[in-house]
Protein backbone atom coordinates (compact mmCIF):
# COMPACT_ATOMS: atom_id res chain seq x y z
CA UNK A 1 0.00 0.00 0.00
CA UNK A 2 3.25 2.39 0.62
CA UNK A 3 4.38 1.81 -2.80
CA UNK A 4 1.22 2.57 -4.27
CA UNK A 5 0.81 5.81 -2.67
CA UNK A 6 3.90 6.99 -3.41
CA UNK A 7 3.46 6.39 -7.01
CA UNK A 8 0.54 8.01 -6.79
CA UNK A 9 1.85 11.34 -5.21
CA UNK A 10 4.72 11.13 -7.85
CA UNK A 11 1.82 11.33 -10.72
CA UNK A 12 0.44 14.09 -8.96
CA UNK A 13 3.89 16.09 -9.39
CA UNK A 14 3.84 14.93 -12.79
CA UNK A 15 0.08 16.30 -13.49
CA UNK A 16 1.22 19.68 -11.07
CA UNK A 17 4.12 20.17 -13.45
CA UNK A 18 2.74 19.97 -17.03
CA UNK A 19 -1.00 20.21 -16.98
CA UNK A 20 -3.69 22.65 -16.18
CA UNK A 21 -6.55 20.39 -15.31
CA UNK A 22 -9.88 21.97 -15.48
CA UNK A 23 -12.34 22.44 -12.85
CA UNK A 24 -15.26 20.44 -12.82
CA UNK A 25 -18.30 19.89 -10.89
CA UNK A 26 -19.53 16.96 -12.09
CA UNK A 27 -22.67 14.75 -11.18
CA UNK A 28 -23.32 11.26 -12.48
CA UNK A 29 -26.78 9.43 -12.93
CA UNK A 30 -27.15 6.38 -14.55
CA UNK A 31 -27.44 8.45 -17.82
CA UNK A 32 -25.10 11.47 -18.23
CA UNK A 33 -23.17 13.75 -16.77
CA UNK A 34 -23.12 17.73 -16.16
CA UNK A 35 -20.34 19.41 -15.52
CA UNK A 36 -18.18 23.22 -16.44
CA UNK A 37 -14.78 23.26 -17.44
CA UNK A 38 -12.24 26.03 -17.46
CA UNK A 39 -11.23 28.09 -20.69
CA UNK A 40 -8.65 25.62 -21.24
CA UNK A 41 -10.68 23.18 -22.86
CA UNK A 42 -8.60 21.70 -26.18
CA UNK A 43 -11.59 20.49 -27.48
CA UNK A 44 -15.10 22.32 -28.76
CA UNK A 45 -18.04 19.88 -28.99
CA UNK A 46 -19.61 20.64 -31.77
CA UNK A 47 -20.54 16.62 -32.72
CA UNK A 48 -24.18 15.52 -33.54
CA UNK A 49 -26.12 12.43 -35.24
CA UNK A 50 -24.30 13.70 -38.55
CA UNK A 51 -20.73 12.98 -37.30
CA UNK A 52 -20.57 8.98 -38.64
CA UNK A 53 -17.10 9.37 -38.39
CA UNK A 54 -14.02 11.21 -37.15
CA UNK A 55 -11.85 9.62 -39.70
CA UNK A 56 -9.46 8.41 -37.19
CA UNK A 57 -8.65 4.60 -37.31
CA UNK A 58 -9.08 2.18 -35.09
CA UNK A 59 -6.05 1.00 -33.26
CA UNK A 60 -6.25 -2.67 -34.00
CA UNK A 61 -6.54 -1.79 -38.01
CA UNK A 62 -3.55 0.77 -37.40
CA UNK A 63 -1.34 -2.18 -37.33
CA UNK A 64 2.30 -0.77 -37.99
CA UNK A 65 1.39 2.30 -38.88
CA UNK A 66 1.66 5.14 -36.88
CA UNK A 67 -1.10 8.22 -34.68
CA UNK A 68 0.51 11.28 -34.09
CA UNK A 69 4.15 9.75 -33.75
CA UNK A 70 2.69 6.12 -31.83
CA UNK A 71 2.30 3.08 -33.37
CA UNK A 72 -1.09 1.15 -34.13
CA UNK A 73 -1.61 -2.58 -32.90
CA UNK A 74 -2.86 -3.86 -29.38
CA UNK A 75 0.12 -4.85 -28.54
CA UNK A 76 3.82 -4.05 -29.24
CA UNK A 77 5.51 -3.90 -32.78
CA UNK A 78 2.05 -3.35 -34.56
CA UNK A 79 0.40 -6.86 -33.77
CA UNK A 80 -3.05 -7.68 -32.00
CA UNK A 81 -1.89 -11.15 -30.78
CA UNK A 82 -0.42 -11.27 -27.47
CA UNK A 83 3.55 -11.52 -27.75
CA UNK A 84 3.85 -15.36 -27.03
CA UNK A 85 5.80 -15.12 -24.24
CA UNK A 86 2.96 -12.82 -22.38
CA UNK A 87 0.37 -15.17 -23.66
CA UNK A 88 2.33 -18.30 -22.21
CA UNK A 89 2.48 -16.55 -18.49
CA UNK A 90 -1.49 -15.70 -18.80
CA UNK A 91 -2.41 -18.97 -19.54
CA UNK A 92 0.01 -20.54 -16.70
CA UNK A 93 -1.76 -17.76 -14.26
CA UNK A 94 -5.35 -18.74 -15.94
CA UNK A 95 -5.05 -22.89 -14.76
CA UNK A 96 -4.75 -21.22 -10.93
CA UNK A 97 -7.86 -19.57 -11.19
CA UNK A 98 -9.93 -22.10 -9.24
CA UNK A 99 -12.99 -21.94 -6.69
CA UNK A 100 -11.36 -20.32 -3.54
CA UNK A 101 -13.68 -20.49 0.26
CA UNK A 102 -14.55 -16.93 1.71
CA UNK A 103 -10.29 -16.95 3.34
CA UNK A 104 -9.02 -17.59 -0.58
CA UNK A 105 -8.07 -21.31 0.46
CA UNK A 106 -9.11 -23.50 -2.41
CA UNK A 107 -12.19 -25.78 -2.25
CA UNK A 108 -13.23 -27.11 -5.50
CA UNK A 109 -16.98 -28.61 -4.13
CA UNK A 110 -17.89 -25.03 -2.09
CA UNK A 111 -15.49 -22.77 -2.82
CA UNK A 112 -16.27 -19.61 -5.84
CA UNK A 113 -14.35 -17.56 -8.63
CA UNK A 114 -15.01 -13.91 -8.33
CA UNK A 115 -15.06 -11.99 -11.94
CA UNK A 116 -15.26 -7.62 -10.75
CA UNK A 117 -15.19 -4.88 -13.08
CA UNK A 118 -13.83 -1.93 -11.75
CA UNK A 119 -14.86 1.54 -13.79
CA UNK A 120 -17.18 4.65 -14.15
CA UNK A 121 -20.77 4.55 -15.23
CA UNK A 122 -20.27 3.63 -18.73
CA UNK A 123 -18.75 0.68 -17.61
CA UNK A 124 -21.45 0.05 -14.75
CA UNK A 125 -24.36 0.10 -17.61
CA UNK A 126 -22.51 -2.14 -20.10
CA UNK A 127 -20.56 -4.78 -17.54
CA UNK A 128 -24.42 -4.93 -15.40
CA UNK A 129 -25.87 -5.69 -19.78
CA UNK A 130 -22.86 -8.75 -19.83
CA UNK A 131 -23.44 -9.70 -15.74
CA UNK A 132 -27.00 -10.63 -17.01
CA UNK A 133 -26.24 -11.95 -20.61
CA UNK A 134 -24.11 -14.13 -18.78
CA UNK A 135 -25.92 -15.65 -16.45
CA UNK A 136 -28.33 -17.20 -18.16
CA UNK A 137 -25.84 -18.88 -20.65
CA UNK A 138 -25.64 -22.39 -20.21
CA UNK A 139 -21.72 -22.91 -20.60
CA UNK A 140 -21.03 -20.09 -17.79
CA UNK A 141 -18.68 -22.00 -15.03
CA UNK A 142 -21.98 -22.59 -12.09
CA UNK A 143 -18.79 -21.88 -9.38
CA UNK A 144 -17.97 -17.80 -11.30
CA UNK A 145 -19.82 -15.00 -9.97
CA UNK A 146 -19.95 -11.96 -11.42
CA UNK A 147 -19.59 -8.71 -9.71
CA UNK A 148 -20.24 -5.26 -10.95
CA UNK A 149 -17.53 -2.87 -9.04
CA UNK A 150 -18.09 -0.48 -11.10
CA UNK A 151 -19.55 3.00 -10.56
CA UNK A 152 -20.93 6.13 -11.88
CA UNK A 153 -18.66 9.22 -11.79
CA UNK A 154 -16.12 7.23 -10.49
CA UNK A 155 -13.21 8.09 -12.66
CA UNK A 156 -9.75 6.88 -13.02
CA UNK A 157 -7.88 9.83 -10.98
CA UNK A 158 -10.81 9.09 -8.25
CA UNK A 159 -10.11 5.56 -8.05
CA UNK A 160 -6.26 5.92 -8.14
CA UNK A 161 -6.64 6.80 -4.69
CA UNK A 162 -6.78 3.49 -2.72
CA UNK A 163 -8.48 5.48 -0.16
CA UNK A 164 -11.03 6.52 -2.07
CA UNK A 165 -14.89 5.58 -1.14
CA UNK A 166 -15.29 3.71 -4.61
CA UNK A 167 -13.73 0.56 -3.18
CA UNK A 168 -15.49 0.86 0.09
CA UNK A 169 -18.40 0.16 -1.81
CA UNK A 170 -16.80 -2.71 -4.08
CA UNK A 171 -16.76 -4.01 -0.70
CA UNK A 172 -20.50 -3.73 0.05
CA UNK A 173 -21.08 -5.34 -3.27
CA UNK A 174 -19.05 -8.28 -2.57
CA UNK A 175 -20.81 -8.95 0.67
CA UNK A 176 -24.16 -8.34 -1.20
CA UNK A 177 -23.30 -10.94 -4.01
CA UNK A 178 -22.06 -13.67 -0.87
CA UNK A 179 -18.23 -13.31 -1.95
CA UNK A 180 -15.15 -12.01 0.09
CA UNK A 181 -12.14 -9.90 -1.38
CA UNK A 182 -10.21 -13.52 -1.53
CA UNK A 183 -12.24 -14.86 -3.97
CA UNK A 184 -11.72 -12.03 -6.71
CA UNK A 185 -9.43 -13.11 -9.19
CA UNK A 186 -9.75 -11.75 -12.06
CA UNK A 187 -11.20 -7.98 -12.78
CA UNK A 188 -12.95 -6.16 -16.17
CA UNK A 189 -11.61 -2.52 -16.19
CA UNK A 190 -12.76 0.58 -18.22
CA UNK A 191 -11.79 3.84 -17.37
CA UNK A 192 -11.52 7.83 -18.39
CA UNK A 193 -11.33 10.88 -16.89
CA UNK A 194 -14.17 13.58 -17.25
CA UNK A 195 -13.48 16.97 -19.18
CA UNK A 196 -10.02 16.12 -20.71
CA UNK A 197 -8.24 19.66 -21.60
CA UNK A 198 -4.90 18.02 -22.02
CA UNK A 199 -4.51 16.73 -25.98
CA UNK A 200 -2.39 13.84 -27.11
CA UNK A 201 0.05 12.62 -25.58
CA UNK A 202 -0.63 14.27 -22.89
CA UNK A 203 -4.40 13.00 -21.38
CA UNK A 204 -3.19 9.42 -22.46
CA UNK A 205 0.32 9.76 -20.70
CA UNK A 206 -1.53 10.35 -17.57
CA UNK A 207 -4.30 8.12 -17.94
CA UNK A 208 -1.89 5.28 -18.66
CA UNK A 209 -0.40 6.21 -15.14
CA UNK A 210 -2.99 6.03 -13.29
CA UNK A 211 -3.93 2.82 -14.54
CA UNK A 212 -0.78 1.65 -13.22
CA UNK A 213 -2.11 2.41 -9.75
CA UNK A 214 -5.15 1.15 -10.35
CA UNK A 215 -3.98 -2.11 -11.08
CA UNK A 216 -1.21 -2.03 -8.21
CA UNK A 217 -4.54 -1.52 -6.01
CA UNK A 218 -5.89 -4.41 -7.32
CA UNK A 219 -3.33 -6.69 -6.74
CA UNK A 220 -3.05 -4.85 -2.96
CA UNK A 221 -6.65 -5.58 -1.78
CA UNK A 222 -7.61 -8.51 -4.17
CA UNK A 223 -4.31 -11.12 -2.93
CA UNK A 224 -5.71 -13.71 -5.13
CA UNK A 225 -6.14 -11.82 -8.73
CA UNK A 226 -4.45 -13.17 -11.05
CA UNK A 227 -6.21 -11.73 -14.40
CA UNK A 228 -7.14 -8.31 -15.41
CA UNK A 229 -8.64 -7.55 -18.72
CA UNK A 230 -8.41 -3.36 -20.01
CA UNK A 231 -11.26 -1.95 -22.60
CA UNK A 232 -10.91 0.76 -23.94
CA UNK A 233 -13.80 3.63 -24.47
CA UNK A 234 -16.67 3.11 -27.55
CA UNK A 235 -16.62 6.18 -30.05
CA UNK A 236 -17.40 9.28 -28.90
CA UNK A 237 -18.04 11.29 -32.25
CA UNK A 238 -21.63 11.76 -31.67
CA UNK A 239 -21.03 13.51 -28.04
CA UNK A 240 -22.83 16.56 -27.06
CA UNK A 241 -20.88 17.37 -23.97
CA UNK A 242 -17.15 17.86 -22.77
CA UNK A 243 -17.74 14.63 -20.86
CA UNK A 244 -15.39 12.62 -22.63
CA UNK A 245 -15.70 13.57 -26.60
CA UNK A 246 -13.26 12.23 -29.30
CA UNK A 247 -10.25 12.60 -29.92
CA UNK A 248 -9.88 11.49 -25.94
CA UNK A 249 -12.28 8.48 -26.55
CA UNK A 250 -9.79 7.19 -29.21
CA UNK A 251 -6.88 8.18 -27.75
CA UNK A 252 -7.11 6.52 -24.34
CA UNK A 253 -7.15 3.37 -26.06
CA UNK A 254 -3.35 4.17 -26.41
CA UNK A 255 -3.02 4.43 -22.75
CA UNK A 256 -4.51 0.85 -22.32
CA UNK A 257 -1.70 0.05 -24.86
CA UNK A 258 0.58 1.30 -23.04
CA UNK A 259 0.02 -0.13 -19.89
CA UNK A 260 0.14 -3.46 -21.15
CA UNK A 261 3.05 -2.96 -23.39
CA UNK A 262 4.84 -1.29 -19.76
CA UNK A 263 4.21 -4.70 -17.86
CA UNK A 264 4.96 -6.70 -21.20
CA UNK A 265 8.12 -4.83 -21.54
CA UNK A 266 9.41 -5.86 -17.62
CA UNK A 267 8.29 -3.08 -15.82
CA UNK A 268 9.12 -3.75 -12.07
CA UNK A 269 5.93 -1.55 -11.02
CA UNK A 270 4.00 -4.14 -12.79
CA UNK A 271 5.16 -7.39 -11.64
CA UNK A 272 2.52 -10.65 -11.60
CA UNK A 273 4.78 -13.35 -10.71
CA UNK A 274 6.76 -14.07 -7.75
CA UNK A 275 6.09 -13.98 -3.62
CA UNK A 276 6.65 -9.81 -5.32
CA UNK A 277 4.02 -9.93 -7.53
CA UNK A 278 2.60 -5.84 -7.68
CA UNK A 279 -0.54 -6.11 -10.45
CA UNK A 280 -2.10 -9.13 -11.88
CA UNK A 281 -1.35 -9.79 -15.48
CA UNK A 282 -2.43 -7.28 -17.95
CA UNK A 283 -4.19 -7.89 -21.40
CA UNK A 284 -6.92 -6.14 -23.59
CA UNK A 285 -10.57 -7.38 -22.70
CA UNK A 286 -12.07 -6.85 -26.13
CA UNK A 287 -11.30 -3.53 -27.75
CA UNK A 288 -14.27 -1.20 -28.18
CA UNK A 289 -13.57 1.50 -30.40
CA UNK A 290 -14.32 1.78 -34.19
CA UNK A 291 -15.23 4.74 -36.40
CA UNK A 292 -19.08 5.46 -36.48
CA UNK A 293 -20.47 4.18 -39.48
CA UNK A 294 -16.84 3.32 -40.57
CA UNK A 295 -17.01 -0.66 -40.25
CA UNK A 296 -13.98 -2.05 -38.39
CA UNK A 297 -12.22 -4.89 -39.36
CA UNK A 298 -14.25 -7.20 -37.87
CA UNK A 299 -17.05 -5.09 -38.58
CA UNK A 300 -17.98 -3.08 -35.95
CA UNK A 301 -19.53 -0.20 -35.86
CA UNK A 302 -21.55 2.78 -33.48
CA UNK A 303 -24.82 3.87 -34.71
CA UNK A 304 -25.53 7.59 -32.99
CA UNK A 305 -28.91 5.47 -31.38
CA UNK A 306 -26.45 3.03 -29.56
CA UNK A 307 -26.20 6.47 -26.95
CA UNK A 308 -28.56 7.82 -25.40
CA UNK A 309 -30.20 11.42 -26.42
CA UNK A 310 -29.30 13.01 -23.24
CA UNK A 311 -25.74 13.51 -24.17
CA UNK A 312 -24.83 10.97 -27.05
CA UNK A 313 -21.62 9.50 -24.95
CA UNK A 314 -23.65 6.87 -22.29
CA UNK A 315 -24.30 3.56 -24.23
CA UNK A 316 -28.28 3.59 -25.19
CA UNK A 317 -29.96 -0.63 -24.28
CA UNK A 318 -28.57 -1.31 -27.80
CA UNK A 319 -24.93 0.46 -26.99
CA UNK A 320 -24.82 -1.60 -23.76
CA UNK A 321 -26.21 -4.71 -25.07
CA UNK A 322 -23.24 -4.56 -28.47
CA UNK A 323 -20.49 -4.44 -25.95
CA UNK A 324 -22.20 -6.38 -23.57
CA UNK A 325 -21.85 -9.48 -26.59
CA UNK A 326 -19.03 -8.52 -27.07
CA UNK A 327 -17.17 -8.86 -23.68
CA UNK A 328 -19.10 -12.53 -23.58
CA UNK A 329 -17.63 -13.21 -26.76
CA UNK A 330 -14.47 -12.40 -25.57
CA UNK A 331 -14.50 -14.37 -22.06
CA UNK A 332 -16.14 -17.25 -23.50
CA UNK A 333 -13.21 -17.60 -26.44
CA UNK A 334 -9.84 -15.95 -25.23
CA UNK A 335 -7.02 -18.91 -24.26
CA UNK A 336 -6.62 -17.41 -20.55
CA UNK A 337 -10.29 -17.03 -19.87
CA UNK A 338 -12.38 -19.72 -21.34
CA UNK A 339 -11.16 -22.26 -18.93
CA UNK A 340 -12.43 -20.82 -15.75
CA UNK A 341 -15.07 -18.82 -17.58
CA UNK A 342 -16.86 -22.13 -18.74
CA UNK A 343 -18.03 -25.25 -17.01
CA UNK A 344 -16.55 -28.24 -19.03
CA UNK A 345 -18.17 -29.12 -21.89
CA UNK A 346 -17.52 -32.78 -24.03
CA UNK A 347 -16.69 -32.64 -27.23
CA UNK A 348 -18.55 -35.02 -29.87
CA UNK A 349 -17.21 -37.64 -32.06
CA UNK A 350 -17.80 -39.08 -35.13
CA UNK A 351 -20.26 -42.01 -35.00
CA UNK A 352 -19.39 -45.48 -36.18
CA UNK A 353 -20.97 -45.11 -40.01
CA UNK A 354 -23.89 -43.52 -39.77
CA UNK A 355 -25.23 -45.35 -37.00
CA UNK A 356 -25.60 -43.61 -33.46
CA UNK A 357 -24.98 -46.20 -30.32
CA UNK A 358 -26.89 -48.81 -29.53
CA UNK A 359 -25.57 -48.63 -25.64
CA UNK A 360 -24.51 -46.33 -22.82
CA UNK A 361 -21.12 -46.59 -22.38
CA UNK A 362 -18.17 -44.91 -20.21
CA UNK A 363 -14.69 -45.92 -21.05
CA UNK A 364 -11.56 -45.82 -19.04
CA UNK A 365 -9.84 -42.35 -19.42
CA UNK A 366 -6.58 -42.03 -21.28
CA UNK A 367 -4.10 -41.92 -20.31
CA UNK A 368 -4.15 -43.58 -16.61
CA UNK A 369 -2.25 -42.71 -14.59
CA UNK A 370 -2.16 -39.14 -15.56
CA UNK A 371 -0.75 -35.89 -15.14
CA UNK A 372 -2.33 -33.12 -15.34
CA UNK A 373 -5.17 -34.00 -17.93
CA UNK A 374 -6.58 -36.44 -19.34
CA UNK A 375 -9.36 -37.91 -21.74
CA UNK A 376 -12.70 -39.24 -20.38
CA UNK A 377 -14.98 -40.74 -23.65
CA UNK A 378 -18.39 -42.22 -23.44
CA UNK A 379 -21.26 -42.21 -25.47
CA UNK A 380 -25.10 -41.79 -25.21
CA UNK A 381 -27.98 -44.46 -26.84
CA UNK A 382 -30.77 -43.52 -28.91
CA UNK A 383 -33.48 -44.02 -26.21
CA UNK A 384 -36.52 -46.11 -28.09
CA UNK A 385 -34.38 -45.84 -31.27
CA UNK A 386 -34.96 -42.04 -31.92
CA UNK A 387 -32.71 -39.36 -32.11
CA UNK A 388 -34.19 -37.48 -28.80
CA UNK A 389 -32.62 -35.76 -26.23
CA UNK A 390 -32.31 -38.00 -22.97
CA UNK A 391 -33.55 -36.75 -19.76
CA UNK A 392 -30.16 -35.79 -18.43
CA UNK A 393 -26.56 -36.60 -18.50
CA UNK A 394 -24.23 -35.92 -15.97
CA UNK A 395 -20.36 -36.35 -15.63
CA UNK A 396 -19.02 -36.01 -12.23
CA UNK A 397 -15.27 -37.02 -10.34
CA UNK A 398 -15.12 -37.78 -6.49
CA UNK A 399 -12.30 -38.08 -4.81
CA UNK A 400 -12.11 -41.20 -2.26
CA UNK A 401 -14.03 -39.70 0.47
CA UNK A 402 -17.14 -39.15 -1.67
CA UNK A 403 -16.87 -35.63 -2.41
CA UNK A 404 -17.69 -33.78 -5.75
CA UNK A 405 -14.54 -32.65 -6.92
CA UNK A 406 -15.46 -31.39 -10.20
CA UNK A 407 -19.10 -31.26 -12.69
CA UNK A 408 -17.71 -32.36 -16.14
CA UNK A 409 -21.31 -32.80 -17.98
CA UNK A 410 -24.48 -31.29 -16.22
CA UNK A 411 -26.53 -30.91 -19.20
CA UNK A 412 -29.38 -33.05 -21.92
CA UNK A 413 -27.55 -34.56 -24.27
CA UNK A 414 -28.49 -36.58 -27.74
CA UNK A 415 -27.11 -39.88 -28.64
CA UNK A 416 -23.98 -40.03 -29.89
CA UNK A 417 -20.37 -40.66 -29.21
CA UNK A 418 -18.62 -37.66 -27.00
CA UNK A 419 -14.73 -37.15 -25.43
CA UNK A 420 -14.70 -34.19 -22.77
CA UNK A 421 -10.95 -33.36 -21.41
CA UNK A 422 -10.45 -33.05 -17.37
CA UNK A 423 -7.49 -31.19 -16.01
CA UNK A 424 -6.91 -32.15 -12.65
CA UNK A 425 -3.66 -29.67 -12.10
CA UNK A 426 -5.47 -28.42 -8.81
CA UNK A 427 -6.16 -31.48 -7.34
CA UNK A 428 -3.45 -33.61 -5.16
CA UNK A 429 -1.98 -36.92 -6.46
CA UNK A 430 -4.08 -39.61 -5.65
CA UNK A 431 -7.20 -41.98 -6.38
CA UNK A 432 -10.27 -40.36 -8.14
CA UNK A 433 -14.01 -41.67 -9.43
CA UNK A 434 -15.54 -40.29 -12.00
CA UNK A 435 -19.05 -41.41 -12.96
CA UNK A 436 -21.45 -41.36 -15.90
CA UNK A 437 -25.69 -41.03 -15.23
CA UNK A 438 -27.87 -40.83 -18.16
CA UNK A 439 -31.23 -41.53 -17.55
CA UNK A 440 -31.39 -45.04 -16.07
CA UNK A 441 -27.76 -45.93 -16.70
CA UNK A 442 -24.73 -45.36 -13.80
CA UNK A 443 -21.55 -46.22 -13.88
CA UNK A 444 -18.26 -45.49 -12.48
CA UNK A 445 -14.47 -45.76 -13.45
CA UNK A 446 -10.98 -44.91 -11.45
CA UNK A 447 -8.41 -43.09 -12.51
CA UNK A 448 -5.18 -41.92 -11.16
CA UNK A 449 -3.70 -39.00 -10.98
CA UNK A 450 0.23 -38.70 -10.21
CA UNK A 451 1.94 -35.47 -10.13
Amino acid sequence: MFEVKNLRRHVMKIRSRHFVLPSLVCIFLSTHCTFTANSQLAYTVTASCTTTSVGRIPINDLGTGFYQGFQGGLYPSGRNQRPAVHDSAGRALATQVVPRNASGGIDLINGKIVLLSIGMSNATQEFSTFKSIADTTSSKNPKLVIVDGAQGGQTAAIISNPGANFWTVIDQRLTTAGVTRQQVQAAWVKEANAGPTEGFPRYAQILDSEFVLIARILKSFYPNIKLAYWSSRTYGGYATTNLNPEPYAYESGFAVKWIITRQINGDTALTYSGPNARAPWLSWGAYLWADGLVPRSDGLTWICDDFVTSDRTHPSTSGRLKVGQMLLNFFKSDTTTKGWFLRSSPTSLPNYGSQLPQQFLLEQNYPNPFNPTTEIRFQISEVGGQRSEVSHVSLRVYDLLGREVATLVNEEMKAGRYEINFNASNLASGVYFYTLRAGEFLNAKKMLLTK
